[in-house]
């Protein structure tokens, strides 16, 4: 069941942030400023908020294999439209929709469904691995999509035309294999069930505010590849392969050497913790790095190293629910409000660092943005210290 729920979870976000791998091309087709790219991401960001809430209500209560292939089948057949390169309001709807079916009924659904494939014992593994598996896939299929782009010319709409139809072919066999899980009568009669518990406990909170600043690295660091490309002079197509790794690639080692550490520490939170002051070492010397093109290998190597880490992060997210003993029944719910909390940066963030990067010259610009991560990794390491003592206060 990992295996085909990975699948999705290797293709699902591909569109949303395909920005991050094509982002010259993307810019290009469509005709769009630096500013309208960071405002496509920053409404579908808003509107996450919003989806991530309910959304997990509605994982506690529905089939995960039903709301899994709707989102990858609905996503996949916006994709023909995004492929006739729209205008910049169309471009908006499309986000939107994407939203609804990336957020509202997949995230959740999924969360819920990996963390109910094991007991409090292996969670570090299955997230981990989850992520690994999710990069992994999303890597052979991000190899392919860029085999396609440079044997076609460079055309972007082969790109786009070949991701919609592995989205369809994915949300088929995703309802083939999956088992109906279903939730019982009495959870259905009530969709607000849990909701009040999961507010009122700060752990909940605290949790989702860790993930808000490791998410905020992993965000802003996949602006890499035009970083590279505007200030370093690199190639377009070594761009999109340099955008590949550092989407997918480096996040099959990381994730899973993220599990299995978390599992050996036998507390995530730890691991978070240390994870932040890794970050922020390898994001100063990463910042430090001059801006010229005879510098481009040695912008790569620290950009990806700091990928590397963000990525081990992101593979225990959600452990820390397993450490605050939530209940199983408030589990999408919980997964929900973190994440509403989580990933709160792409509402805000894509726009304000589009516009600094508009407003400066380029190197000022993504040197304010990149520098600026440093403080978020402190404000991180703070509240995983804190979360540590609150999990020990608990116990004793």
């Amino acid at each position: 069941m990992l295996i085909v729920i990975c699948l999705g979870g290797s293709i699902i976000y591909i569109f949303p942030y395909l920005q991050y791998t094509f982002y010259d091309s993307m810019m290009a087709e469509l005709g769009f400023t630096n500013t309208q790219m960071g405002n496509v991401m920053s409404v579908y960001g808003a509107l996450n908020l919003i989806a991530y809430f309910i959304g997990g209500m509605i994982a506690d209560r529905f089939s995960s294999r039903i709301l899994i292939t709707f989102s990858l089948v609905v996503t996949g057949i916006t994709g023909f439209w995004f492929a006739t390169f729209p205008s910049y309001t169309a471009m908006m709807i499309i986000s939107v929709i994407w939203s609804f079916t990336t957020i509202f009924t997949y995230w959740p659904a999924t969360i819920k469904a990996v963390k109910l494939l094991g007991d409090s014992d292996v969670q570090g593994r299955l997230f981990g691995f989850r992520e690994a598996l999710n990069s992994f896939g999303a890597l052979v299929f991000s190899s392919t999509a860029m085999f396609i782009f440079t044997r076609s010319g460079e055309n972007f709409r082969n790109v786009v035309i070949f991701y919609s139809i592995v989205y369809i072919v994915t949300g088929i066999i995703s309802f083939m294999f999956l088992p109906n899980d279903e939730a019982g009568e009495a959870e259905k009669r009530n969709i607000f069930a849990g909701l009040g518990y999961v507010l009122k406990n700060p752990l909940v909170w605290l949790i989702g505010f860790i993930i808000f600043f490791g998410y905020a690295v992993g965000s802003i660091m996949g602006r890499l590849t035009p970083y590279l490309t505007s200030v370093f002079k690199m190639g377009v197509a070594t761009a999109g392969i340099v955008g590949i790794i550092n989407s997918y690639g480096v996040g099959n080692v990381g994730a899973v050497a993220g599990g299995l550490i978390t599992d050996k520490m036998k507390s995530s939170t730890r691991f978070l913790k240390w994870c932040f002051v890794i970050m922020a070492v390898l994001l100063a010397i990463f910042v430090a790095v001059p801006g010229v093109p005879s510098f481009l290998m040695a912008a790569i190597i620290m950009g990806l190293s700091v990928r590397l880490v963000q990525t081990a992060v992101r593979g225990v997210y959600f452990v820390p629910l397993d450490e605050a003993k939530i209940p199983a029944e408030y589990l999408g719910t919980a997964a929900g409000v973190v994440s509403v909390i989580g990933f709160a940066p792409d509402a805000f963030l894509f726009s304000v660092y589009g516009k600094i990067i508009d407003s400066m010259s380029e190197v000022a610009g993504y040197k304010v943005m990149f520098g600026s991560l440093i403080g978020f990794c402190a404000v991180g390491f703070v509240l995983t210290s804190i979360l540590i003592r609150m999990f020990q206060k608990a116990e004793d």
